[in-house]
């Protein structure tokens, strides 16, 4: 596997663990076979804070530094990793995922073990290539302190050629859940698989906000983003625009990065000097939450989202007296259709609350990502714990956004 050029800043090697993941889109796309939303990306570099030396670095300090200490994560020559991904060629389908910063390739290493090798890709524009080294910086930074988390993708090795900047990842054959709700999947996800990935997804964020130190915001958490194995667990992946913080911290102050159909509102405050929190990942977590519900794209046409949509249907589902039992006749405009009758009806009902407690509540009352494992695991009641009566006032309140600027608007999936 080809290592990628890192820089580790001194204060942060000191950090344990080994975990990023592939990335896609912002940085680079898993899946092969879907059809593609488009996703606007803002283009500058991105800074980062907290312990993380805020100034740019101009050396490369180079993934070994950090990396190389750690168990599990292996070197690699460029040459290895070539020959491993049969020299990069798209020819024989083995290229996973292609992005603005990179591509991903299925490979075979020597011992026989199947990978995901991602390659960045070298820009004609100055500014371009600046962001890809950047992002690839900070996936690396990541994989230096996450332990292993069995959902977030883990990192094999690397290879840090002087022009060649490549990570190694386990390969996860399901692909990603954007592709598996949205692509030509010969077969539907059930309902069962829907809950275990909302949970897992959940569990993931919890440990990267909650447990990892310093703790992350990933900043980029998307249905594309989420990798599914062979029995449906997911694996967060492409940390290329995640932020750390320290747990003193309350915020951290940053321009926002990210997905459109899948930013907090808060992204669109006219002060620029906006604070992100986790609460931002809180809310791109009930996007997914809500495509798992619907069965639709986070971004349905034209400039419509999915969040705006789903907020009449959501009205008839949770104004009722009865926190028991949900009618569940007022879900037929909300659950995905290809479920019919595959669903339970408790379940479904936590998870739309869950949905509902991270998209329509306000930055500062969204729940943290432990509290919606407790509800989804069923440990809670949601109307105790998360979605209180008079939390129905939030659905009332108008578009969670304003419009968007016509240059922003993204193309019909």
């Amino acid at each position: 596997m080809t290592p990628c050029c890192c820089f580790f800043g001194r204060r942060n090697r000191r950090k344990k663990g080994n975990h990023p993941p592939i990335a896609e889109e912002s940085s680079i796309p898993i899946e092969a076979t879907v059809n593609k939303e488009q996703e606007i990306k803002e283009e500058s570099a991105i800074p980062i804070e907290a312990n993380i030396s805020a100034e740019k670095e101009e050396s490369d300090f180079p993934i070994e530094a950090a990396a190389s200490r750690e168990k599990g994560v292996r070197t690699f020559s460029y040459d290895e990793l070539a020959k491993a991904a049969g020299y990069f060629s798209i020819d024989d389908n083995n290229r996973l995922g292609l992005g603005l910063t990179g591509e991903v390739f299925k490979g075979e290493l020597s011992n026989g073990e199947v990978v995901a090798i991602k390659r960045l890709k070298h820009q004609a524009n100055p500014e371009h290539e600046e962001m890809a080294r950047h992002q690839y910086q900070v996936e690396a930074e990541i994989l230096s302190h996450i332990e292993p988390h069995q959902n977030i993708v883990k990192v094999i090795g690397y290879c840090n050629d002087a022009s060649n900047r490549l990570l190694v990842y386990e390969f996860v054959p399901n692909n990603s859940l954007k592709s598996c709700l949205h692509g030509n999947e010969k077969q539907t996800i059930k309902w069962s698989d829907r809950l275990k990935i909302a949970l897992g997804i959940a569990e993931g964020l919890t440990y990267l906000h909650e447990i990892c130190e310093p703790r992350i915001i990933h900043r980029d958490i998307k249905s594309a983003n989420i990798l599914l194995d062979d029995k449906f667990i997911p694996k967060i992946g492409d940390f290329g625009l995640a932020k750390e913080f320290m747990s003193s911290h309350t915020h951290v102050s940053t321009a926002p990065r990210g997905t459109i159909s899948y930013e907090p509102p808060e992204y669109y405050a006219a002060d620029l000097s906006t604070k992100l929190t986790e609460k931002s990942d809180v809310f791109s977590f009930g996007v997914v939450l809500l495509e798992l519900i619907t069965g639709k794209f986070a971004i349905l046409g034209g400039d419509e989202r999915l969040v705006d949509w789903a907020l009449s249907p959501l009205k008839q589902v949770l104004e009722t007296n009865n926190k028991e039992d949900l009618d569940m006749k007022k879900y037929n405009n909300l659950v995905d259709f290809k479920l019919q009758k595959d669903n339970d009806k408790k379940e479904m009902s936590r998870m739309i609350y869950c949905a509902a407690a991270c998209v329509y509540k306000p930055m500062k009352l969204r729940p943290k990502m432990s509290e919606i494992v407790e509800v989804l695991k069923g440990n809670k009641e949601p109307t105790d714990y998360i979605w209180l009566r008079n939390d129905t006032q939030y659905l009332y309140q108008g578009s969670p956004y304003p419009p968007l600027p016509e240059a922003l608007r993204p193309a019909v999936p």
